[in-house]
């Protein structure tokens, strides 16, 4: 090392370039954690209970690693349709055992209503699985579909096959777009990395609480 040379910065994270290293141990810190093998057991969490019963989805996540460590977006959204996977498998099942009875839950969740199930139960009806890929462009939860599918005799394979593509199609572009900001945005994000990422969460309360006022919830 030339004796004008700096060294680098102990823990520094792989995903930061050596000519975007960080304005502070903060950021540095951050994007470590959001790197981490944890940070993915979140995604997979998250996608797990959103396929099930719980209404805030995996964007939110995907979108915070994503602009604080975009090499990390891919595996994370792969975390996240995984744990999707086994949450739609679960879900399936609990409606064969439960049958109509866990409709009553599923259409009294956020954003969900009994009409939106009787769509989802007729277009199942009229396309099979491939439904499931037209329920991003309504904002129907892949939970309807999952549910429905159980209800209509669409096979547990195909649930969860078609689950999978749907979180993918739904997540990518997000995920692709919040990278792209991390990315541009870097100098901006690792100079305040607190203030950037209380924005991020803040825009996304705003949104869901618009969405219960909107849900009647």
């Amino acid at each position: 090392m030339s004796p004008g040379a700096q060294a680098p910065a102990e823990g520094l994270p792989a995903d930061i370039a050596p000519s975007q290293r960080p304005a502070s141990a903060t950021y540095a810190s951050m994007v470590r954690r959001l790197s981490s093998p944890a940070a993915l057991w979140v995604g997979a969490g998250w996608g797990f209970a959103e396929a099930l019963l719980f209404f805030i989805v995996p964007d939110v996540w995907l979108g915070l690693v994503a602009l604080c460590a975009p090499r990390r977006m891919p595996i994370t959204l792969v975390a996240i349709a995984a744990g999707a996977a086994a949450g739609a498998a679960i879900l399936y099942l609990a409606t064969l055992q439960l049958g109509e009875g866990l409709s009553d839950v599923i259409v009294a969740l956020p954003g969900i209503s009994a009409a939106d199930l009787d769509l989802v139960r007729a277009e199942l009806a009229a396309e099979g699985p491939i439904a499931f890929l037209g329920g991003i462009l309504q904002a129907v939860p892949v939970k309807v579909y999952i549910h429905a599918s159980a209800l209509d005799g669409i096979g547990l394979p195909e649930a969860v096959v078609f689950t999978v593509a749907n979180r993918i199609e739904r997540l990518l572009v997000f995920g692709i777009t919040m990278a792209l900001v991390g990315w541009l945005g870097r100098p901006l994000v690792a100079r305040w990395p607190r203030t950037s990422v209380v924005a991020y969460v803040v825009a996304w309360t705003i949104f869901y609480a618009g969405f219960l006022l909107a849900s009647g919830t």
